[in-house]
């Protein structure tokens, strides 16, 4: 023994170990199959639940991991007409104004509707809402947000004769109103919706549905077909001469003004009104566009089918 070293010691340990675990084993398996069968069970039923706590109380089962997955789902929100309606009506109604006879507002009856397309102050309305005993007032008072100014007619030539034109004069140098905005939107098509803003006090909202595109001209290459008015149903009522029209994304498709010929109301359309405007401008050789919220497609709004 006292030859040995670590290492073989451990292997000499090991062995005597091993050989007596083996020679216990054979010696206890004997003496099972001599014993009674009481003994045999009771012995097998401890060894049963001897196995059974250490491994009951060794073996912690796994537990289930928790996976979190963020989900984004796209998801399409439709907007309602009804929606847009309102929108289109709150975005315009400021931009509506009553006009009176006279310079002061106050006590004195309403005479028509315009609405402004100019920030320095220019205001589109019919001739028939401002023209008293055949002609024309020297001054008007339009009421706009609230507030009171003074108006003077704007003199037209080879334009629409439905259409006239007021410019406030007292709108003061800092002071820019908001305008109404022409778009390539603002392009009408038969069976989009239509909303008229106007009536007796200003405060009037028609709902209707564009139904027809009234075209003028010839038709040809040279003489194209050019947009003139717009029926529409149900039927504009009475009171909203001069009223603004609007689509569903509150761009200007134009201004309701009395058919003679129709005996009802229909709509004219925006590039007229862009026409009368540009005709001043260029009368007066300034460059206003700067001040007017013009479509980018204006020729092709006016020009129908080839």
């Amino acid at each position: 023994m006292d030859d040995l070293n670590n290492h073989q010691l451990v292997l000499l340990a090991t062995l005597v170990s091993f050989v007596t675990s083996i020679a216990t084993g054979i010696i206890t398996v004997s003496l099972l199959q001599q014993a009674p069968a009481t003994v045999t069970q009771t012995v097998n039923r401890v060894v049963e639940r001897t196995i059974e706590r250490v491994v009951t109380g060794t073996t912690t089962p796994e537990k289930p991991q928790t996976i979190t997955k963020e989900v984004t789902k796209e998801v399409t929100v439709f907007a309602k007409e009804d929606d847009l309606l309102v929108s289109a009506v709150e975005k315009n109604q400021p931009r509506v104004v009553s006009i009176y006879p006279v310079a002061v507002a106050t006590g004195t009856k309403q005479i028509g509707t315009g609405f402004v397309v100019s920030r320095d102050g220019m205001i589109v309305t019919t001739l028939s809402n401002i023209a008293q005993d055949g002609g024309l007032l020297e001054r008007y008072a339009v009421s706009l947000g609230g507030k009171q100014y003074t108006a003077k007619p704007v003199e037209l030539k080879g334009v629409a004769r439905e259409l006239a034109l007021l410019r406030i004069v007292d709108l003061g140098e800092q002071v820019q109103l908001d305008a109404i905005a022409f778009g390539d939107k603002a392009n009408p098509k038969v069976g989009q919706t239509l909303i008229v803003l106007g009536g007796e006090e200003g405060t009037g909202i028609f709902k209707t549905v564009l139904s027809r595109l009234v075209f003028e001209g010839s038709g040809s290459t040279t003489s194209p077909k050019v947009l003139s008015g717009l029926e529409v149903t149900p039927k504009i009522p009475e009171g909203y001469n001069g009223g603004l029209v609007v689509n569903l994304d509150g761009l200007a498709i134009g201004m309701a003004v009395w058919s003679s010929e129709g005996s009802k109301y229909v709509v004219l359309p925006a590039p007229r009104i862009l026409e009368a405007i540009s005709v001043l401008t260029e009368s007066q050789g300034k460059n206003q566009q700067s001040d007017i919220a013009l479509p980018q497609k204006t020729a092709q709004e006016r020009q129908g089918p080839q």
